[in-house]
């Protein structure tokens, strides 16, 4: 066996990489629907407490028309900014599909013949949209363009492809050369010939890698012409270890564990097809230490019961994707990734799926059942990882104290430019037995606002919406220069310390030489204590906050935020006053309007003092 090339770390030219095409005709980046790996997969015990609610849902879709993506659906973001509307009649659409498509593959008793009939239909429904980007993505107040090439255009292209790929012999020859023209013109001679007017072959972010995998996966799947994938091949080799260099060299990944998944999940998605379809001579990961880092990320920003370190738009809860996590453990060699991957399938066992999720879709489906396992453990055990991501200035700790409560504890330094950034250097999570006590908003509402000049407007990405100090009535500013300096971390099984120098996140106006912010996590007792020095030229206000999505009371000189883990008291220290409790509005990524609360504290004596400080822990 010829060893296997790392395309993205070797000189390889584009003749040699058409060469090992034409050598390796590659099996199919999926099996049939007539393989009996999909007769084995129906019948373990997890897909069986599955299959009954795809197949009701798909049954009552039989027929039914699909939620119909008008004219004015698709002008609705260029005219008022929401973009819902369209995305929730969009998404569906797509589950639907993944509904008829599983309930075909895992089905062969003789209702698979109206599970295909469905199918097709859902198929051309999609196929015969005219613009598969998201008007969101468009520069055109009519919201479509069908050569525009976007997440979800690429998303679409491999739904294509795999369709085809999964269901040989099930769709009209018609209909098959039709798909096949339309991704080979709209996506692979697109990519080739306007590569360098798409913004994201040049972003270190999630669309590189989503936008690559759509868009080459397609073209492995189907693409007869070895010359056009060779050469687009080629170009990814040049514009995917961009994406790489987005990630820190610990694997950080500012724009969160949900993000990771998205952009590093479909990374490793091409992968597995670039590995199938050259027989292993071709490869995206193999020989990179930065790749296995990279993996290891989205777990060690997982907390307890499926919450998530979600500084800037972060989901707070959810999983990890199981399939992902399996196979980067199978590919990596890595034991605990598939601890993790375990785990997550555990939840499923116990919480079923979500089949209106927005992303229960067949690239979803297929990968969750092709990995699933034959029987979940009753309690993956999993062991914390206290970790500090230099690169990204994030800690992550965590400790059982001598009461038997477990906490955790995140904060984060970075700067004001981060990718999906929040002016929020130096806020901090508090989780307390699997629930929040100080959250992070996450992600708000995407709205066309929310991604341009009104940005720092939304609560979810002001100071103001983080627990964080406003300074002389100003907050953070966003841009690079806005920076904060981490003094020190130490970690050690006793306690975690974390002090981060927070001055230059703030503008000149704020008058602020200096503003120290430290924190103290004592694992034994459980407590953690924040305290701030700060030195201002103008002392006209200064206030530090805690938030938090729970009830809270004031008691005396202290607040208490009446956790589901627990009651958990705000102490202020010496000289520090708690002078109240806000209430702030938001809609969070689903467009529902939620409350948080926001603590506030002031130092006793502004022009005489340079500390403010706090302690929270369990009620005694």
């Amino acid at each position: 066996m010829k060893p296997m090339i790392n395309l993205l770390q070797t000189s390889i030219t584009e003749p040699e990489i058409k060469a090992i095409l034409d050598s390796t005709p590659g099996s199919p980046l999926l099996p049939a629907i007539k393989d009996p790996v999909w007769h084995q997969i129906a019948h373990r015990a997890l897909v069986q407490k599955w299959l009954g609610s795809i197949k009701q849902l798909t049954e009552k879709e039989i027929g039914k028309p699909m939620p119909e993506l008008t004219e004015e659906l698709y002008r609705e973001f260029y005219v008022n900014g929401s973009r819902l509307p369209f995305e929730t009649a969009y998404f569906e659409r797509r589950r639907r599909l993944a509904r008829a498509a599983i309930s075909a593959l895992l089905d062969d008793s003789a209702e698979r013949a109206q599970w295909l009939d469905s199918l097709r239909e859902k198929t051309l429904a999609i196929f015969n949209e005219f613009s598969w980007a998201l008007p969101a993505h468009v520069n055109s107040p009519s919201g479509r363009d069908p050569l525009h090439l976007d997440l979800f255009a690429a998303e679409t292209a491999n739904l294509m492809a795999e369709l085809l790929t999964l269901f040989p012999g099930v769709y009209d020859a018609s209909l098959v050369d039709a798909i096949k023209g339309r991704i080979r013109r709209d996506c692979s001679e697109n990519y080739v010939n306007r590569h360098e007017d798409f913004f994201w072959t040049k972003a270190p972010n999630n669309w590189n890698a989503v936008c690559h995998q759509g868009i080459i996966g397609a073209a492995l799947a189907l693409e007869q012409d070895t010359g056009l994938i060779a050469r687009m091949l080629f170009l990814a080799k040049k514009y995917l270890p961009i994406f790489l260099r987005g990630f820190g060299n610990d694997g950080a990944c500012s724009e969160g564990p949900g993000y990771w998944q998205y952009g590093f999940g479909w990374f490793c998605v091409l992968n597995e097809q670039l590995e199938t379809r050259t027989s292993g001579q071709l490869s995206l990961v193999e020989g990179d230490p930065h790749v296995l880092e990279i993996a290891r990320f989205g777990p060690r920003v997982t907390l307890s019961n499926f919450h998530f370190v979600n500084f800037s738009d972060s989901p707070r809860t959810g999983a990890l994707s199981p399939s992902l996590l399996t196979y980067l453990g199978k590919r990596l060699k890595d034991e605990h990734l598939l601890a993790h991957a375990r785990k997550s399938y555990e939840r499923l066992d116990q919480t079923g799926l979500n089949l209106q999720g927005q992303r229960t879709d067949l690239l979803y489906f297929v990968r969750l059942l092709l990995n699933t396992p034959e029987k979940t453990e009753a309690d993956t055990p999993l062991a914390p990882e206290d970790f500090y991501f230099k690169d990204l200035a994030v800690v992550v700790a965590s400790a059982k104290d001598t009461s038997g409560h477990f906490w955790e504890f995140a904060a984060k330094g970075g700067d004001n430019a981060e990718q999906h950034n929040h002016n929020d250097c130096g806020s901090y999570i508090l989780n307390l037995d699997g629930w929040p006590v100080v959250a992070e908003i996450g992600a708000p509402e995407y709205t066309k606002d929310f991604f341009r000049e009104n940005r720092y407007q939304y609560l979810a990405a002001r100071t103001l919406g983080h627990s964080l100090p406003i300074v002389n009535g100003r907050e953070q500013a966003p841009g690079p220069q806005f920076a904060a300096k981490v003094i020190s971390c130490e970690l050690n099984s006793n306690h975690a310390e974390f002090s981060v120098d927070l001055a230059q996140c703030y503008p000149s106006d704020a008058h602020c030489s200096e503003l120290i912010r430290s924190f103290y996590f004592d694992k034994i007792n459980g407590s953690l204590k924040i305290k701030e020095f700060f030195d201002l030229a103008v002392h006209q206000s200064y206030e530090t906050s805690v938030l938090t999505e729970e009830q809270v009371e004031m008691a005396g000189v202290t607040a208490i935020i009446h956790a589901r883990g627990g009651d958990v008291v705000v102490r202020p220290f010496d000289e520090t006053l708690i002078i109240g409790v806000e209430t702030h509005e938001y809609r969070d990524h689903g467009g529902t309007p939620r409350k948080i609360f926001r603590i506030i504290l002031r130092p006793a004596k502004l022009t005489e003092q340079r500390f403010v400080g706090y302690e929270l822990e369990m009620k005694s």
